[in-house]
C-alpha cells in the first residue's frame, strides 16, 4: 500500500466530515487507508465516521490522549510505506496526496514532505519554520519578529518574508498536512508522547534531521487549512496555551544543555508576564467602556497559567477551567494590590511609621501546602513577636518586632491535623473561631472569596475541649456563619448569644472573641456583640491593630499558604494596609 492517512480527531465532527470526503474524491492514483483515531469526542464524531465511511479504520479512545500518542496508535496498524499525518480541519484538492508521493518517491533522502497549505482567500499559511532557539525566543517574547516579520534576522523563524511559493529545505513541516516515509520512521521512532498537543511535530523533524534526513517544502501539492486548529483550541483554550509552553520548555530540556533551557524559561516567563499585563490592560479598557470582555479574560487568564507554569511548574486543573467566566478582575486585582503595597512599604519604611501590631488570618490549610506554611511559621517565630489575639492590644512592645497575632477562621479539622503540629513545635499562640452550628459538620456557607470547600469538616466538641486543653484560644464565629448585617434584631441576638454560650458549655470557660462571618459588621452588629458580651471582634478589613477604630473592629490581613514570602512579609508589616483605600473607592463608586 502507498500510505495510510493518519488523522487524530477531538470535537470536530463536522470538519471531520469534510475532510474524509475529500480525501476520498481526492485521491485516485495510489493505494491508500484511512485511519481515524478519536480521542473521546462527544459530538457524535463517532457514530458519524461508522454511519457515512465505513471503510475507515476506526480507534476510538476512552480519553483525550493527546495528538501524538493517536498518531502513533494510527501508525502502529498502517500498512504502507508512506504516513500522511493529516489535520482534521483540512480540504485535500487537486489529488494533493498522490502529487506529495510521487515527489517523495523521486527524493528518496527526504523523510518527511510538506505541501502548500491555503488558508482564508486561498492565501499561503506560514506552516513550515525553524528549529526554537534562545535567539528566536527572544525575538518573538519582545515582539521584534512580529513587528519585523518580513525581515529575514528578525522574521527568521517564520520565515515571514518568504511566500511559500518555491521548493525549500526546511527545518519543521507543521502537523497539519505531514508526509512522513515509514523507513525514516523505523529508525527514528515514533512521536514523543511526552507532548500531549503543539511541538511533536518540531521534535520528529529535529530527530529526522539529526539522523541525516531532509525536511521538505514543495509547494506543487495544495489543500485547504478551513479552520487551523482553532476549534480544538478553544474547548479547551486554558489547558492548551499553558501546553504550548509546556511542550516548548520539553523540546528545550530535551535537546539542548542546561543554560539553553534556563534561559528559555526566562524568556517564556517574561513573554506571559508581559502579555498577561496587556490583555489586562485591554480588558479594563473594554470594561469602561460597557463593552463585553469575556474573551480578553481568557486570554489574560491562558496567559497567567501559562506565566505559573513557567515559573511554578504549575498546570491549571479542571477547577482552574471552570472559573474561567468568573476570574474577570481578580488577577490585575492582585498584581495592583502588590504594586501598591511595595510603594505603601517603602512610604512606611522613609517615614517611619510603620504599624506595631497586626492581626493575620487563615481558613483552610491543606496537606500539600503544609510545607509552605512552615516556611512562613518559621519566620514569625524568628523575626515576630507572636502574642495571643487576646493580648495583641495590650501586649508591651518587644523592641524591634512587629507584635502579631494568627488566627484561623471556620475552626476546620484540618487546623488540628495540618497547622497545630507545626504551631506546636515553633512555639506559636492562635485563635480558632468556630461556627457552633457545624460542630463536626461540613460547612453549609459561602465562604468569602475563594475559601470554600465543600469536602472540609468542623472541628466537634471533643476535638475543641483538646484544643483548649492545649493552651490555643477558641472564640466565636457565631452558629450558622450569616452576614450579620443582613439578619434582623432577634436573629442577630440569637446568633451572638447562642454561639458564645455553646462555646463556653463546650470549654467551661468565658468567650471574649468573635470573628464576623464573611466581615460583615457595622455599629449595629457591634453594638449587639457588645451587649452579647464579646470584648473583642475581628473584621476582614485590611488594618493594623493601631489603625482600627476600635476593640470590636480589629482589622485582619488575609494570609494563604500559598502566598510568596514577599507577599506574606509585605502583610506582616502592614504595608497591604494599602488595600482599605482601594475598598473606599470601591463602595463610593458602586454607591454613585
Amino acid at each position: 500500500m502507498d500510505v495510510s492517512i493518519i488523522i487524530v480527531n477531538w470535537n470536530t465532527r463536522d470538519l471531520l466530515r469534510d475532510c474524509l470526503k475529500s480525501v476520498y474524491e481526492q485521491t485516485k492514483g495510489i493505494s491508500f487507508e484511512v485511519i481515524v483515531i478519536d480521542n473521546a469526542s462527544s459530538d457524535g464524531s463517532v457514530d458519524m465516521v461508522k454511519k457515512q465511511f465505513p471503510q475507515v479504520i476506526f480507534i476510538e479512545n476512552n480519553e483525550n490522549r493527546g495528538f501524538a500518542p493517536g498518531v502513533n496508535q494510527g501508525i502502529a496498524v498502517a500498512k504502507s510505506r508512506y504516513v500522511l499525518v493529516l489535520n482534521s480541519d483540512t480540504i485535500i484538492c487537486d489529488a494533493a496526496i498522490e502529487k506529495t508521493i510521487r515527489y517523495a518517491d523521486d527524493h528518496t533522502d527526504v523523510a518527511v514532505v510538506g505541501c502548500q497549505i491555503l488558508g482564508k482567500k486561498e492565501i499561503p499559511q506560514g506552516t513550515c519554520f525553524r528549529f526554537p532557539s534562545v535567539l528566536n525566543l527572544s525575538l518573538e517574547t519582545f515582539v521584534l519578529s512580529r513587528i519585523f516579520k518580513k525581515n529575514r534576522f528578525f522574521g527568521r523563524e517564520h520565515m515571514g518574508w518568504w511566500l511559500r511559493d518555491t521548493e525549500r529545505q526546511v527545518d519543521v513541516v507543521a502537523g497539519a498536512f505531514m508526509l512522513v516515509r515509514r523507513e525514516a520512521v523505523d529508525k527514528v521512532g515514533l512521536m514523543d508522547e511526552d507532548y500531549f498537543f503543539l511541538c511533536e511535530e518540531t521534535d520528529w523533524c529535529y530527530r529526522f534531521s539529526k539522523a541525516g534526513w531532509k525536511i521538505m517544502f514543495w509547494p506543487g501539492a495544495k489543500i485547504i487549512h478551513v479552520d487551523g486548529g482553532k476549534q480544538s483550541r478553544k474547548q479547551a483554550n486554558l489547558k492548551m496555551m499553558v501546553q504550548f509552553y509546556k511542550s516548548t520548555l520539553i523540546f528545550f530540556r530535551k535537546h539542548y544543555g542546561l543554560i539553553e533551557y534556563l534561559m528559555a524559561r526566562l524568556l517564556l516567563a517574561i513573554r506571559c508576564w508581559l502579555r498577561c499585563v496587556a490583555w489586562g490592560f485591554l480588558m479594563l479598557c473594554k470594561k469602561l467602556v460597557g463593552k463585553d470582555a469575556t474573551y480578553q479574560v481568557e486570554k489574560m487568564l491562558g496567559f497567567w497559567w501559562s506565566f505559573k507554569f513557567c515559573v511554578l511548574g504549575r498546570e491549571p486543573g479542571a477547577k482552574a477551567e471552570r472559573k474561567i467566566a468568573s476570574f474577570r478582575l481578580r488577577t490585575l486585582k492582585d498584581t495592583i494590590e502588590f504594586v501598591s503595597a511595595l510603594l505603601y512599604w517603602a512610604f512606611l519604611y522613609l517615614s517611619h511609621r510603620k504599624p506595631q501590631r497586626i492581626v493575620i488570618y487563615y481558613h483552610t490549610l491543606k496537606q500539600q501546602d503544609v510545607g509552605r506554611f512552615e516556611k512562613q511559621m518559621a519566620y514569625l517565630a524568628t523575626e515576630c513577636y507572636t502574642v495571643k489575639v487576646s493580648e495583641v492590644m495590650t501586649a508591651p512592645p518587644n523592641g524591634s518586632k512587629m507584635i502579631v497575632g494568627v488566627t484561623f477562621d471556620d475552626a476546620f479539622v484540618n487546623f488540628r491535623d495540618n497547622a497545630l503540629p507545626i504551631l506546636q513545635k515553633y512555639r506559636l499562640p492562635a485563635a480558632v473561631f468556630a461556627p457552633t452550628g457545624n460542630l463536626g459538620k461540613p460547612p453549609n456557607w459561602a465562604m468569602e472569596g475563594d475559601c470554600h470547600d465543600a469536602e472540609e469538616i468542623v472541628m466537634n466538641e471533643e476535638q475543641l475541649i483538646e484544643l483548649d486543653k492545649t493552651g490555643y484560644e477558641i472564640m466565636s464565629h457565631t452558629v450558622s456563619h450569616p452576614y450579620l448585617t443582613r439578619i434582623d434584631d432577634v436573629e442577630l441576638e440569637a446568633e451572638l448569644e447562642r454561639s458564645k454560650q455553646t462555646l463556653e458549655r463546650i470549654v467551661g470557660r468565658d468567650i471574649i472573641g468573635i470573628s464576623y462571618p464573611n466581615g460583615a459588621h457595622n455599629d449595629k452588629v457591634c453594638k449587639a456583640v457588645e451587649q452579647a458580651g464579646y470584648r473583642i471582634g475581628f473584621s476582614i478589613e485590611p488594618y493594623s491593630v493601631d489603625s482600627s477604630p476600635n476593640s470590636l473592629q480589629i482589622g485582619r490581613f488575609k494570609v494563604s499558604p500559598t502566598d510568596g514570602m514577599l507577599k506574606f512579609k509585605l502583610k506582616l508589616i502592614g504595608a497591604y494596609e494599602i488595600v482599605k483605600y482601594f475598598r473606599r473607592l470601591k463602595r463610593r463608586l458602586l454607591k454613585s
